[in-house]
């Protein structure tokens, strides 16, 4: 039976502590924030960190258990860390403190604009039989057009290239520039993304890169190869990068309502 290795050891401490700090910063938040821009920040880092207090329960689901019988679901611990990074990300964007009202606004209209189209497309294929879907797809096609003429009539979405207006008027795109210009505006490293994306995707949609090493890797089912250890290590110190990340905005929303607060 191998042992755990010391890039698991490292983040798994490390993202526990910063688990710890998250936790005690969320609930200080609780009622704090009244804004779009801090609600749904905390919905967001409170997603970041439930992913993981999931990720360790799983891991804890295998280095819990007996010799011979360590199932770990490493696949499931690379995708749930796929998905705090996703939710680490939206949570810096739609938190931007530097963004003027005017902006958040036009931020917010192309949200629902990509929820409308997205729910839309979600029926499809079903309206051709089912009369009541029929129903429900033109009003969704009439709320569509309502939000698309709102947002075109917004200086704020007037003033973005016209290829970055085209896809979010097509519902094409939640982010304004699409992923690479959201992490652009909130500062995150583009090839650290690319990475992390790179590598947890192949988990989430059972690519090669997830399988075809399996047997060189040790991975039997019943015992935690050093291959898994160590992919959980990584699952472990990524997310943790993206607990500090969104704990400090959190800490830095909530310092700026005190601040309004002592001045009025």
């Amino acid at each position: 039976m191998s042992q755990p290795t010391e890039m698991f050891i490292e983040g798994r401490h490390d993202c526990e502590k910063q688990i710890q700090s998250a936790v005690s910063l969320s609930e200080q938040a609780i009622g704090q924030l009244s804004n779009w821009q801090g609600i749904w920040g905390s919905i967001l880092h409170a997603r970041v960190i439930m992913n993981s207090g999931s990720m360790i329960k799983v891991i804890e689901a295998a280095t819990d258990s007996g010799s011979g019988a360590q199932l770990l679901d490493h696949f499931s611990v690379a995708s749930i860390a796929r998905t705090a990074v996703e939710a680490g990300v939206m949570m810096l964007y739609v938190s931007d403190p530097n963004l003027s009202e005017a902006e958040f606004d036009m931020r917010r209209k192309v949200f629902q604009l990509h929820d409308t189209c997205h729910r839309s497309r979600m029926f499809k294929h079903h309206e051709a039989h089912a009369p009541d879907v029929k129903e429900m797809r033109d009003l969704y096609r009439q709320k569509i057009a309502e939000l698309r003429t709102e947002l075109d009539s917004m200086p704020a979405f007037a003033a973005l290239a016209t290829e970055v207006r085209s896809r979010l008027l097509e519902g094409r795109d939640f982010y304004v520039g699409g992923v690479r210009g959201a992490l652009k505006l909130i500062g995150w490293d583009k090839a650290e993304y690319d990475f992390y994306e790179a590598y947890f995707s192949g988990y989430v949609h059972s690519m090669p890169m997830s399988f075809l090493r399996a047997e060189m890797h040790g991975i039997d089912f019943a015992t935690i190869s050093e291959f898994q250890y160590d992919l959980c290590g990584f699952a472990l110190n990524a997310v943790a990068e993206t607990l500090e990340r969104t704990t400090a905005r959190m800490t830095q929303l909530l310092e700026a309502r005190t601040s309004q607060h002592g001045q009025t």
